[in-house]
């Protein structure tokens, strides 16, 4: 479905009399006709709880109201466990038994019986028939303690929660939501509930389990006791938190989800909402009570829900729109909320990029590739498809840009003169189609040379050559590495760049083409720079095919159309001098240069294409880091050039589709709590056959202590831009030829008036696909 689903909360049997609670009334006998009405309404289901007022009355007389147990003890013992379960007790003066009527027996006795495996009565639940559960999204009871300090409290939750799960799965209800924890510091009792249900033989494996979590921690009322910055921080993060050790203790899974609770007002900070895009949130709690009245007294929501709701909406969460029929709103009514919320999501940028029909975009040529695993081609090893050349052979961008960079080098060559232009990798011939509309344009004389090693794709250049192509174009077969041209070029175009620029070996083979460039020919591109940024992405993570869960898989780096994902660094450089920019540099390769060569013209060795980075990351809120996200820029001519760097493709090349980021996956997720730093390597290694990548990373928590103040250098840049994006100054190749690559490192602690900043060492990823054992490019 290429939209959000929409479900209005019912709320069946609100509250019970005394009357009610010992009439023949059934709560479910009115289902039906809501279901009906919500379906009418254009809802797409109906959301309500699985049990009400009667079973919570008998689940506390069962479970709560135990013998009356003497006041002198009962601290010593609620702190332990349930009044309910309390027998005997051992005391100071020997064994006390606890002193209960023939009704405290009887209560006892239904209550163990109901331990045992008892069930609901017909009258204390909400629905009855599975005919109605394929429209129906349960809620457990909310009253459910899972996390409680009384440890029979908390057992006698498991297994009412496990007896609400397996009447859901009777029914064949498959979406169902939890209560949030109530204490942090109990979640991980919370969690193992939750892993227990997972793992139940009576709670069906097709039963999706949702837990109900705020953004984040309601705020501190005004005149309480000021904090500090780390202590807001990790208020902010506290709900995340919880989320994050329930979704550990279960494990990779699908079947559990986050039903965001959007109840209370959001925090201001965009890197607090922006983790959310990157859980599986399965369902959006929207009351009507988050909804604020416009000019016209209809309900719209405040501009910073708005934005939220339009990032999530990519995802095509489940909106539980509850409170609407209490007419909070002046106009519009109740079907007002539900308008609304659709009319943002058509509207957000993300939909109307996917949906747009004048132009191709991003979103919708990669429509259906969000978050899928791709292996990056190997080029030299293999020949590709003629549909694999028609799906890069649809972007404009990529080849609009090729073609300005080859008229602007034309235009810098002397007007009298015949420029030998090559193409080493030919294709289909999309680049020598560009480079005869540069000529055209330029009103100059040129000489095309074609190569290309693939026999199939060759027969294609014949025929153009034929058909449509002049005749000063002339096509060779074979490797541009051996092939030999009948006059030297002055210009050498190709296309051998993958998703982090040099992974399909355009260094390697660019070495063996040099030879057919003069002293002072150009080459397009004239150098390409890697980037690296630290991202969370569950979805991909808890891929259903499994493929990161074995060394090879997850060893291996893959072309990704990057969706339901979170960069965790920062930018602030200026207050974290340690650490670079949000996304940063790798290294980059230049063209023509310098290098040994044997009397071909080819190199001796291919260790000047080998590579390393170590970068340092700013963290500002906790995360879980899954892997790194890899992006490349490439100057073609002077300031003509291709990017997919996120923060600067609309400036260079918007809307080119050509390549998708690259991911480097990581073993085992690596935890990132806020303000921690985050230590990035990468090497780009080779031997005689092959090239590959290996990675790792560390995490550091900084501290202050007192000591001996010194001062920490700032990091130097590989090369930058000159153009600011915001307040950032960005590195790139753009503009300024590069001057190294690399960050300097400095181990040095940063102080201030005799205090001094120590790091301290958190977490450590392996090294990742050593001598590329598992993934590697053929050379």
């Amino acid at each position: 479905m290429n939209r959000s689903t929409y479900s209005r909360f019912v709320a069946v049997d609100p509250t019970v009399s005394d009357d009610e609670l010992h009439s023949d009334h059934v709560p479910s006998d009115n289902l039906q006709s809501e279901i009906d009405e919500a379906l009418g309404a254009n809802y797409d289901s109906v959301s309500l709880f699985l049990t009400n007022e009667r079973w919570k009355t008998r689940w506390q007389k069962m479970c709560l109201s135990g013998p009356q147990t003497p006041p002198k003890f009962l601290d010593s013992l609620q702190g332990q466990r349930s009044p309910a379960r309390i027998k005997l007790e051992n005391t100071a003066s020997g064994q006390f038994r606890v002193p209960h009527d023939q009704k405290d027996a009887e209560i006892e006795m239904e209550a163990e019986l109901w331990r045992a495996g008892g069930g609901f009565k017909r009258e204390e639940v909400n629905i009855m028939r599975n005919d109605q559960a394929e429209h129906v999204i349960g809620f457990v009871s909310d009253w459910l303690e899972l996390d409680s300090h009384i440890e029979g409290v908390r057992y006698d939750s498991e297994i009412a929660l496990r007896q609400e799960l397996q009447y859901a799965s009777y029914l064949g209800i498959l979406n169902v939501i939890l209560p949030s924890p109530r204490r942090g510091q109990e979640v991980t009792t919370y969690a193992r509930a939750i892993n227990d249900c997972l793992s139940s033989s009576t709670v069906s494996p097709y039963l999706s389990l949702s837990i109900r979590i705020p953004v984040c921690d309601i705020p501190p009322e005004d005149g309480a006791a000021a904090k500090g910055v780390n202590d807001y921080e990790d208020e902010l993060s506290a709900t995340w938190q919880m989320w994050n050790t329930i979704r550990m203790v279960c494990g990779p899974t699908q079947r559990v989800s986050v039903a965001l609770d959007l109840t209370a007002a959001l925090p201001a900070q965009p890197g607090v909402l922006a983790r959310w895009s990157a859980e599986h949130v399965q369902h959006l709690i929207l009351p009507a009570t988050t909804f604020i009245p416009n000019g016209k007294d209809y309900p719209v929501l405040p501009k910073l829900m708005q934005g939220f709701l339009r990032d999530l909406f990519k995802n095509r969460p489940n909106i539980i729109l509850s409170k609407t029929q209490i007419n909070l709103h002046k106009m519009g009514g109740e079907l007002a909320y539900a308008q609304y919320v659709r009319h943002l999501e058509k509207t957000s940028p993300f939909n109307v990029a996917r949906d747009a029909t004048d132009h191709l975009t991003v979103e919708s040529f990669g429509r259906g590739y969000e978050d899928y695993l791709q292996a990056p081609l190997q080029p030299l090893m293999d020949n590709l498809a003629s549909m694999t050349y028609e799906v890069f052979e649809k972007d404009p961008v990529k080849y609009r840009q090729y073609e300005q960079a080859v008229y602007r080098a034309l235009l810098d060559k002397i007007p009298d003169s015949t420029t030998i232009i090559c193409v080493a990798g030919a294709g289909r011939g999309p680049i020598v189609s560009n480079c005869i509309r540069a000529v055209e344009r330029s009103g100059r004389s040129a000489r095309i040379y074609a190569i290309e090693k693939n026999p199939s794709a060759f027969v294609t250049l014949q025929g153009r050559k034929a058909r449509e192509w002049p005749d000063f174009v002339h096509i060779k077969f074979g490797d541009m590495r051996a092939v030999q041209l009948p006059e030297p070029v002055d210009i050498l175009v190709s296309e051998l760049l993958g998703s982090f620029g040099d992974n399909e070996l355009s260094p390697e083979c660019l070495d063996g083409a040099m030879r057919l460039l003069k002293p002072d020919g150009i080459s397009i591109p004239a150098s390409y720079t890697a980037y690296l940024a630290p991202i969370s992405a569950s979805k991909l993570y808890n891929d259903p095919s499994g493929i990161l869960r074995d060394t090879k898989g997850v060893e291996t780096p893959y072309v990704v159309m990057l969706h339901a994902i979170n960069m965790l660094s920062g930018g602030d450089e200026d207050k974290h001098p340690r650490c670079g920019p949000k996304i940063q540099d790798c290294w980059t390769f230049e063209h023509p240069r310098k290098i040994v060569l044997d009397p071909q013209g080819l190199p001796i060795t291919n260790t000047h294409n080998n590579a390393a980075c170590h970068l340092t990351f700013h963290i500002p809120y906790a995360g879980l880091m899954h892997g790194l996200a890899g992006y490349f820029e490439a100057v073609l001519y002077k300031d003509v050039g291709i990017t997919t760097h996120p923060e600067r493709m609309e400036k260079v090349s918007p809307n080119m589709l050509s390549w998708f980021p690259i991911f480097f996956p990581f073993k085992e997720p690596l935890y990132l709590p806020s303000n921690s730093e985050l230590e990035v390597y990468m090497w780009r290694l080779s031997d005689t056959q092959k090239v590959w990548y290996e990675w790792m990373a560390e995490s550091f928590l900084p501290c202050v202590v007192a000591g001996r103040p010194t001062v920490v250098p700032s990091p130097t840049r590989s090369n930058t831009l000159g153009v600011s994006l915001g307040n950032q100054l960005l590195s790139s190749p753009m503009l300024d030829a590069p001057s190294g690559w690399g960050h300097a490192r400095s181990d040095s602690y940063f102080s201030v008036e005799g205090e001094r900043e120590l790091r301290v060492k958190i977490g450590q990823t392996s090294l990742h696909n050593p001598a590329g054992r598992s993934s590697w490019i053929g050379l």
